[in-house]
């Protein structure tokens, strides 16, 4: 018989399963792009949105083993907890400044707590005897670094506060997961709803307490304790029952990607605490007056433009004429030049006459302001040919598309030779399971999905310490954010997650290609449909066929883009907002003046 409160459970459950992800990645854009200064300002800015939502997904497979457990593999997922990690520590320098500071105290404060908890579920057998023994842990661990901190600053404060919080998600997490053999750990609908929700709300109402003055902190504040509270309450405490299986198994913490928990809270917590603000009606005023993320002058001219057709003449002017003065000041940085002064912005620069002029009549028509579409129109004219003159002067700094493709590819070998070196031994060494048992062990999967994950943190720890990868700094490249700052660690993040698709599928291919060439057979041929095939043909196809297609195609998209763009960025870079520039160990850069423009019939 049909019980129908179950049934109408399973489908809300069911339902809300389905929507959360695009509801949450909604509240994300909308917090990210409706409120922009104040979303950068607590550390959820686009870059954010980004990283979690098309980064997450190009992400899906990559998964870095990093402990062998008895016969089983433990890992951790990119896109399911390591990118929501990150996210979370570097918006807590925003929460508790100075930032590394905050992280040293929270990591200290979070690895006790969830080293105390996972050692009372290890040593106490009885359900409800280990319940409360998190639940002391949970409290005594913030109430300890409150009372033993050297220093009683606000800074303490807040991150005892956090680890509150997170205890809370702790505790409650536990109580409502379940580890099941073969399927993995497990949480019931409504019950995974409650923690993070309820850490959204509780991170709010005690902001003015906690974070007087900057509420809205209360945000990350939320996103970090849920985050960092499911993953111990769920992946590490409900770990240890998993691992006594007589079938070796790769456990991946995160392993659902952005359908897994450890992502979905923090973002569910982060969607209750804005609504929650929002509606305690606090304001969108950025924290501490961080300003406004800049775009390039190219996008600021593309604002002009809409703001001309809104009817906003004399915004659209003032606008067109700060992209120019911004073009000038970014061609100054690119070329090594001192920067002018602000009335004569092209000092310095390899430009004609009708240059000056055409930008002494812009600022004046920006000043006056206008009424008349043809004027405001005609600036904007005279405001486009100036930034295109700025970014013709500035691309000669920029890698070409061929360079940049061979720096790429001499990354991919650096990166690809150790693993086609360990995949190789996997499958000779492979025993009696022939080809199907090589592509079914956990030991080759695992090398599979850390390739990936490895060749993905190659190049973050290369741009994030030095700014370049072994490719780009034989082919005279380096990373760079605009000022030709060093680019910071959620940049790099979020452009070589743009990455992890090719690099996917090179080595997918790859593997399979080495199980084919160095499985031990007793012929040197493989049976499909009847028909046999030499196993070199079949190796030889699949790698042909994934790097065409890895390499070759999504390479090619890459190619296109930074050809295309002003910036010469393909789209990880577009979004990062990053530069990949030429160095000074490679020739010095002609100052010749490039092929200039003519002038507008504007300036006449």
């Amino acid at each position: 018989m049909i019980d129908p409160g179950q049934l109408a459970s399973d489908i809300a459950g069911n339902a809300i399963s389905l929507a959360l992800p695009g509801l949450l990645w909604a509240a994300l854009f909308l917090l990210a792009f409706e409120h922009g200064s104040f979303a950068s300002s607590i550390g959820l800015g686009r870059r954010t949105f980004w990283l979690l939502l098309p980064g997450a997904i190009a992400c899906t497979f990559a998964d870095l083993p990093f402990v062998p457990i008895s016969n089983d593999l433990l890992g951790i997922s990119l896109a399911g907890a390591l990118f929501p990690i990150l996210v979370g520590l570097l918006s807590l320098g925003f929460v508790a400044p100075p930032a590394r500071r905050s992280i040293r105290l929270f990591l200290l404060g979070f690895a006790v707590l969830a080293a105390a908890s996972l050692a009372v579920v290890l040593a106490v057998p009885k359900p409800w005897e280990s319940d409360l023994g998190v639940l002391a842990v949970a409290v005594a661990v913030p109430v300890a670094l409150a009372g033993l901190a050297p220093t009683h600053d606000a800074l303490t404060a807040r991150v005892s506060f956090l680890l509150s919080l997170t205890g809370t998600v702790v505790v409650l997490t536990f109580l409502f997961s379940s580890a099941v053999p073969g399927v993995g750990i497990t949480e019931n609908f409504p019950e995974y709803l409650i923690p993070p929700v309820l850490a959204g709300i509780l991170a709010v109402l005690a902001a003015p307490l906690f974070l007087a003055g900057e509420e809205a902190l209360a945000l990350p504040v939320a996103y970090v304790s849920s985050t960092f509270g499911v993953l111990v309450g769920a992946d590490v405490l409900r770990q240890p029952p998993l691992y006594p299986s007589s079938t070796p198994g790769l456990y991946i913490i995160g392993g659902a990607g952005v359908s897994d928990l450890v992502y979905l809270s923090g973002l569910l917590a982060l969607a209750t605490a804005f609504v929650a603000h929002r509606l305690a009606r606090r304001g969108w005023a950025p924290v501490r007056g961080f300003p406004d993320p800049s775009p390039s002058p190219s996008g600021r001219l593309t604002r002009a433009f809409r703001a001309g057709v809104r009817g906003d003449l004399s915004g659209s002017l003032t606008a067109a004429a700060l992209a120019s003065r911004e073009s000038a000041a970014q061609a100054h940085v690119l070329l090594g030049l001192p920067l002018p002064a602000p009335d004569r912005p092209w000092q310095g620069l390899p430009v004609p006459g009708w240059v000056v002029a055409d930008t002494v009549n812009l600022q004046a028509s920006a000043k006056a302001g206008t009424t008349d579409g043809r004027e405001s129109f005609r600036g904007w004219l005279m405001a486009r040919s100036l930034v295109q003159l700025g970014n013709q002067l500035g691309a000669r700094r920029f890698g070409s598309p061929m360079a940049r493709s061979v720096a790429f590819l001499l990354d991919l070998l650096v990166v690809t030779a150790p693993a086609a070196i360990i995949w190789s031994y996997l499958a000779a060494t492979a025993g009696s399971g022939g080809f199907g048992g090589v592509l079914g062990s956990v030991a080759f999967n695992g090398a599979i999905y850390g390739y990936i994950a490895a060749a993905f943190l190659y190049f973050v720890v290369g741009e994030t310490l030095f700014g370049t990868t072994v490719g780009k700094w034989v082919s005279g490249l380096a990373v760079r954010e605009r000022e030709l700052r060093a680019p910071s660690l959620l940049a790099v993040l979020l452009r070589n997650s743009f990455k992890v698709p090719a690099l996917s599928v090179v080595g997918i291919g790859l593997a399979i290609a080495t199980a084919f060439l160095f499985v031990p057979a007793t012929s040197g041929s493989y049976s499909f449909g009847g028909v046999q095939l030499p196993l070199s043909a079949l190796a030889a196809a699949f790698f042909g066929g994934f790097v065409v297609v890895g390499v070759g195609l999504i390479g090619a998209i890459g190619a296109l883009t930074i050809a295309a763009t002003t910036e010469h960025q393909r789209v990880g870079d577009l979004v990062a907002g990053t530069w990949v520039v030429r160095v000074a160990r490679t020739a010095p850069i002609s100052r010749a003046p490039p092929a200039v423009p003519p002038a507008p019939g504007s300036s006449g």
